[in-house]
């Protein structure tokens, strides 16, 4: 069984590498889910985007971000935000969600306690990513997102 290191209390911290930008998340993450589809790849420059799920009326951010608007494959568009001087992805906005924030894990202050519960666009997985025996693996985007927040509530009850 995949080894899950327990969610620590928020508030949830984050930032750019140049520290312009500072963002939190001032309650638990509702997802924690990795995304093999290309578009992921292209903009972080890894083999996937490991992000957590929240609920964006408990994120706030300090400092200039520029957006870029992107339609994804699923036919869904989301505001992508980075960093106006270093061009940090730090999290997406679904626009056909707007409660929902998803945060880069890489630019959390600690993002060691976070492994997916989910990975989608799996048949667009890179060669040598490991999948959790836990989590739920779904090829193409989900057609719903509760399918993924069901995941990381039956792993990380309350």
């Amino acid at each position: 069984m995949t080894q899950r290191p327990p969610i620590p209390a928020p508030p949830h911290k984050g930032g750019c590498l140049c520290g312009g930008v500072r963002f939190q998340l001032d309650a638990r993450p509702i997802a924690a889910n990795a995304c093999h589809c290309s578009a992921c790849k292209k903009l972080t420059g890894a083999t996937n985007l490991l992000m957590i799920g929240g609920a964006r009326d408990a994120f706030s951010h300090d400092g200039s971000v520029q957006r870029y608007r992107r339609r994804a494959d699923s036919g869904r568009e989301v505001d992508i935000a980075r960093c106006a001087t270093c061009g940090v992805r730090m999290w997406h906005e679904p626009l056909t969600a707007p409660a929902l924030v998803f945060i880069s894990a890489g630019t959390l202050d600690d993002p060691s306690w976070v492994v997916p519960a989910s990975h989608i666009w799996v048949e667009k997985v890179s060669p040598g990513v490991l999948f959790q025996d836990d989590a739920i693996r779904i090829e193409g985007q989900p057609t719903q997102r509760e399918v993924l927040f069901e995941a990381f509530a039956r792993l990380y009850p309350l």
